[in-house]
Parts: C-alpha cells; structure tokens; sequence
C-alpha cells in the first residue's frame, strides 16, 4: 500500500480524528497513530509517547495514548468548530479551531486552539506521527472557576480521571503546563513581526524571508506562539519558538494556505 499524498487525502485522514472523537469510537482514533507517535496536548504539558516500553502496560504499544483517551476524552463531548482554512504543506496539516467541551457534569469549555498533524508514511500506511495541540491551560481552567454544584462536581471529576489515569505524577505535570512564554512571549512575536515589517533583515530572515501581518488569535503553550496572520494577500498560521531564558523568538514555521482560500475570519 501506499501513502496518499493528495492535500484532499490528508485532510479527509485528519477529519478521521475529530469524526472518531464525536462517536466515542477509541479504537477507530488510536487506529489513526502510528507505531511510533508523540502526542502533545497541550504543548507543554507531558507529551504522551508510543511506541516505547510502558511500565504500566507492561508490553510495547499505544498504552499512554489509551489513558489520554480514558482521561480526557472519554467522559466529554467534543465538537470541533473551525475558524479559519485547513492547511497543508507536505504531509503536516495545520487546523484552526474552537474546541467545545461538555462533560459530564454539563459544564461547557470553549477552548480555542491550534491542531498541527504531522503525518507520516507508517509501513506503507498514512498514520499520525505527531499531533501538536496549541492551547493555553489558564484560560480554560478558569472556566471551571464558578461556584455552583455543577463546577464544583466537574472539578472533582477531572481530578480523579487525572489520579486514576495519570497518577500523580501525570496530574502534577498538566498542572504545569499552565506555565508558558505567555504575555512576555507574545510580545516578543509581535515585535519581531513589526521588525520584519520595518525592513529588519534579521527579522525577515528569522520569519522565513515572508513579512507577514495581521496577527490574531495569538495562542501561547509552552515555549510556541501561535497566530493567525496574513502572508502576502492570504491566511496563514504562524509558529513562533522561543528561547524560555532569554525570552527572543529562535524560531519559525509559516504554514501559508493555496492560492484562491479567503482571509482568516
């Protein structure tokens, strides 16, 4: 078998994911990630590694990827609402998105997010190699912050899939991701954007050799900023990798849609 290698091929494989989530159909979703495969959602939290030997599994295999799925995705609805073109560059498939979250408790979160996918070629087989989601943790936590009975059991929920699933160690580390470059990191992006649109040349380098503008939906997880921009007449989605010391931008990766797709919403 062969890889398809069609932007329509990849984005009908990724929209597996989101399909598979909404039915409660864990099979189908682990079926979709390669042998090997690191999931980080949200980036900088604990990345969920396959492939590897898994103490608590016993054996090689999915086994981490199954407890995110039994943590996070197992008691809660999940609707994927889209705010801006996917896009594809190669096997890697940008999505921008609003995350809405019901769980059992009925409480709703409105997460919004950056989903990267990179694809990869898995013994003649497309499959998810590495899946990237870019949120930030303060805001959505906050939202469980009301006081009603429906918050409080919610909480209380998310606490003991955290226990069970994670353990303690697996609960501590989601705790920390809501430790980013945030605010500090942002503004350093926009300052290297407004750079580059001055005429720095080390900006301009840095972006890529593209100026672009426009930022929106500027999202901060871990040591990424994420935008949403403008690169020549058309939407693109922006990554930005910081050093966490030294707070500058090291680091970029433009994902620039085709040529016919409309300005980002």
């Amino acid at each position: 078998m062969t890889v398809a290698v069609t932007p329509d091929d990849l984005l009908e494989f990724v929209e597996r994911s989101p399909l598979a989530v909404a039915a409660h159909d864990k099979a189908a979703w682990l079926a979709l990630f390669a042998r090997h495969h690191v999931v980080e959602d949200p980036v900088g939290g604990r990345p969920v590694v396959g492939g590897l030997y898994d103490r608590r599994g016993g054996s090689r295999g999915p086994h981490a990827l199954s407890r995110f799925w039994d943590t996070y995705i197992a008691p809660r609805s999940i609707r994927f609402h889209y705010d801006g073109p996917d896009i594809v560059r190669g096997l890697d498939v940008v999505r921008n998105v609003t995350i809405e979250i019901t769980d059992t408790a009925g409480v709703v979160l409105q997460t919004p997010a950056y989903l990267l996918y990179e694809l990869t070629n898995d013994g003649g087989v497309l499959r998810i190699g590495r899946l990237a989601a870019h949120w930030e943790v303060g805001p959505v936590v906050a939202q469980l912050a009301g006081f009603d009975r429906a918050h409080a059991r919610s909480i209380a929920q998310t606490n003991i899939r955290l226990l069970k699933y994670q353990g303690l160690g697996g609960a501590f580390a989601f705790g920390r991701a809501v430790r980013s470059v945030g605010n500090p990191g942002k503004a350093a992006v926009a300052d290297l954007v407004s750079k580059a649109q001055a005429g720095s040349d080390h900006a301009v380098q840095l972006l890529g050799g593209t100026v672009v503008g426009n930022l929106r939906k500027v999202i901060a997880s871990g040591d990424v900023v994420v935008s949403t921009c403008v690169a020549g007449e058309g939407p693109a989605v922006l990554f930005c990798y910081l050093d966490r010391r030294s707070g500058t931008v090291v680091g970029t990766d433009l994902f620039i849609a085709p040529e016919g797709v409309g300005p980002p919403r």
